[in-house]
């Protein structure tokens, strides 16, 4: 079961290890690291969380206003960020710091939906991951459902999983065969105002550690095939076109193959 702590009440701390009861006499400072309202995670021990509430975002007129409200909220977490990854001429002490910031850093993801008001939502986000005791492969994994309690549950549209990759990398053969399974649940067309919008996964990176903003997002549609890449100068969006997904077989969608291929972005059905 899902637990919600808001501090206000002062309830219980919920810690990895175990859960303290709580008392009159004494207060137990919160560590903001690893309890926040807008974080979403399983009970310790126990299995990946099916469902996450929404809204934490919204609503929203429009999907660029929802999609860049999410990158912003997503970059406010904490180790969101490990910053641009150093060239190979890079000094020794500036590529151990990054392995160390790429090491410690974390994934959060939460959907996009869209619900019967004709409008974009976002739901909270969450850190559930695989675990990875080496820390080189950081993917957060986003339950299939949103439970938003204004809404039937048949209602709500799904649009895109969105996350944060912990540097600047495209979209990996785990994201495309995320994406398409949850396309196979809920539809690779969902019904919008937006005629052209389809099911997707987003990935944004920011080039800080420090204090890190939404400097670019790659994006993956099954219905395309195509990953973009859109990087921000100032508040100039930009887009290309970087990799296309192949299948080896059309009776199997377990092995994606990512081939880099640049081009110009498509002038219709685009990310913005």
């Amino acid at each position: 079961m899902l637990k919600r702590v808001n501090w206000r009440r002062r309830l219980c701390v919920l810690t990895a290890s175990a859960v303290l009861g709580c008392s009159p006499s004494k207060t137990l400072a919160p560590d903001p690291e690893e309890i926040d309202a807008d974080i979403a995670r399983p009970e310790p021990g126990g299995p990946l969380l099916g469902s996450i509430p929404g809204p934490m975002l919204g609503p929203f007129d429009t999907y660029s206003q929802a999609l860049f409200s999410a990158c912003r909220k997503i970059f406010t977490k904490p180790r969101s960020s490990a910053g641009r990854k150093p060239p190979e001429t890079a000094l020794r002490e500036e590529q151990e710091a990054f392995r160390l910031r790429r090491r410690v850093a974390t994934e959060y993801c939460a959907w996009m939906y869209y619900t019967p008001d004709n409008q974009y939502a976002i739901s909270l986000l969450t850190d559930q991951a695989d675990p990875d005791p080496t820390g080189t492969t950081k993917r957060c994994i986003p339950p299939p459902f949103v439970e938003d309690r204004r809404y039937p549950s048949e209602s709500i549209q799904y649009i895109v999983v969105l996350h944060n990759h912990t540097f600047d990398t495209a979209i990996s053969t785990k994201d495309v065969r995320f994406i398409v399974d949850q396309g196979n649940l809920h539809g690779f067309e969902p019904k919008t105002k937006d005629r052209d919008r389809r099911l997707s996964v987003v990935a944004f990176f920011s080039n800080e550690h420090e204090n890190p903003t939404c400097d670019g997002f790659y994006t993956y549609t099954p219905y395309t095939g195509k990953i973009l890449k859109w990087t921000r100068d100032g508040r100039q969006w930009t887009c290309m076109q970087t990799h296309v997904v192949k299948w080896l077989t059309r009776e199997s969608l377990d092995a994606p193959t990512i081939k880099e291929e640049t081009a110009p972005c498509p002038t219709m059905g685009g990310a913005l």
